[in-house]
């Protein structure tokens, strides 16, 4: 079976990408994982990605600092350490040595600064990477992460890494190693393109003065089938069908 996703470690300290977990690492409140397929499902879809090192920012509003032996150091780009400086050029071809990538920048966006993962990423030909913080799970209130689509088949093997924004001043950041600091989501190229999203028919319930409706008898078993009613029995009875319907239907795939 083809690879979708080949990750390319340039790092020696970055951690690995985790298989991205159905519980959100246990952070799911304990209803939503047993009978939410689809929070289970958006959970598990990809891979955790991590800083290679335990980050301390702090920004004043218009500077980036960074924690380095009990001093704060204003941010422009900094490698890991010398360490992986060397480990670059020792593999690195002669043209490349000198030119590792930086583990943290400030970008000229105040209070935007770039992560690298450590990691290179490639994609199998017509599959692109969604760049995402992690689905379901707790982050911190201090910076947010930028969403991004990256065409990783063709512009690969391409540096992962995450810019977030920073949202507190004049205060600690923390961004340990070993909590994903953001998600990684394969997807097909033509899934996102605007031949495939242009199109998207609109199925009214009443056309007026146009004639009868739109929607067929087929249309409403599916919306019964679908919709949960108020009354207590019915709630019961489909409690966890979504769920159910979507394993077997795996189960049958594989």
């Amino acid at each position: 079976m083809q690879k979708i996703v080949e990750f390319f470690r340039a790092c020696p300290a970055a951690l690995a990408p985790l298989k991205a977990d159905p519980s959100a690492l246990g952070t799911l409140p304990t209803v939503a994982f047993q009978y939410c397929e689809a929070v289970r499902i958006a959970s598990s879809y990809g891979w955790y990605v991590f800083p290679p090192a335990d980050i301390v920012l702090r920004w004043d509003g218009n500077d980036v600092f960074y924690a380095a032996d009990d001093e704060w150091i204003e941010l422009k780009a900094i490698h890991l350490d010398q360490e992986s400086v060397e480990y670059w050029d020792r593999h690195a071809p002669e043209d490349m040595r000198g030119y590792a990538p930086p583990f943290l920048s400030h970008l000229l966006i105040p209070g935007v600064v770039q992560i690298w993962s450590g990691f290179f990423v490639q994609t199998a030909p017509g599959w692109s990477l969604v760049i995402r913080d992690p689905a379901n799970f707790p982050q911190s209130k201090s910076f947010r992460c930028f969403d991004g689509v990256v065409e990783t088949d063709s512009f690969a093997p391409c540096p992962l890494f995450m810019n977030i924004q920073l949202t507190a001043t004049d205060r600690e950041i923390v961004i340990p190693r070993d909590k994903p600091l953001f998600q990684v989501l394969p997807v097909l190229r033509e899934c996102y393109q605007d031949a495939a999203l242009r199109d998207h028919p609109i199925i009214e319930f009443d056309t007026g003065d146009k004639g009868s409706s739109q929607i067929t008898a087929a249309h409403w078993d599916g919306i019964r089938s679908t919709l949960r009613r108020t009354d207590a029995a019915d709630a019961v009875s489909r409690s966890g069908t979504y769920g159910a319907q979507v394993r077997r239907r795996a189960k049958r795939e594989d």
